[in-house]
């Protein structure tokens, strides 16, 4: 477990998320196509070379939230003994990921869900996630073979992967469809019920 950040990690951070949330509410008001750099910047508060020390591009303001998650399962996995690493070992660490940022004050969780929302609505953005989510894929293939002992990304770790991912964004939709203004549904306890009908269809 890490200590807690520095103070200059800290303003690093709060920089970071109020890029983000600029990025989100200009987003969700006028669309990705229309928003620029410079208009994220200046309702953020800060210069455009400040935005370009923590973004490269303006999709990618959207999307730190999602690379936040990508750290933590990054983390997590990144403890387990090599060789030993199951399909359920992925469930449980990823379940643990998402309990924890649901938990943390800089609501993470609830940028993500913002972007799920847009992904849904802004076609434009949506094509640049899906070219991030393919890389993300292909790290996570990596990961996964090096968990389990493959001296390549073999067969395994494709399938795993790409389950996974299949299966996080499939729970992030039903989350965000099940969601209410007034609070709605756990995300862990929708992702492992998606977990469920996953093994569900496997079995048919």
């Amino acid at each position: 477990m890490t200590g807690k950040p520095d103070l200059r990690e800290r303003r690093r951070l709060a920089t970071q998320t109020d890029i983000e949330d600029a990025a989100l509410d200009l987003f969700e008001r006028q669309g990705y196509e229309r928003t620029t750099v410079q208009e994220i910047a200046a309702a953020a508060g800060v210069s455009q070379s400040t935005f370009f020390r923590h973004f490269a591009t303006k999709e990618d303001a959207a999307l730190g939230p999602n690379r936040a998650f990508e750290s933590a399962l990054v983390a997590r996995l990144g403890d387990t003994k090599a060789g030993v690493l199951t399909f359920r070992d992925v469930e449980e660490a990823v379940a643990g990921v998402l309990g924890a940022l649901s938990a943390d004050p800089g609501d993470v969780i609830g940028r993500m869900r913002r972007v799920r929302g847009l992904l849904t609505r802004d076609m434009a953005l949506r094509s640049a996630a899906l070219r991030r989510e393919a890389e993300q894929c292909q790290r996570f293939q990596r990961l996964l073979a090096d968990a389990t002992g493959a001296e390549t990304v073999d067969l395994r770790a494709r399938v795993m992967a790409e389950t996974v991912s299949a299966t996080l964004r499939a729970a992030f939709d039903e989350w965000v469809s099940r969601r209410a203004p007034e609070g709605g549904a756990d995300l862990v306890e929708v992702y492992r019920i998606t977990c469920a009908r996953l093994r569900d269809v496997a079995s048919d």
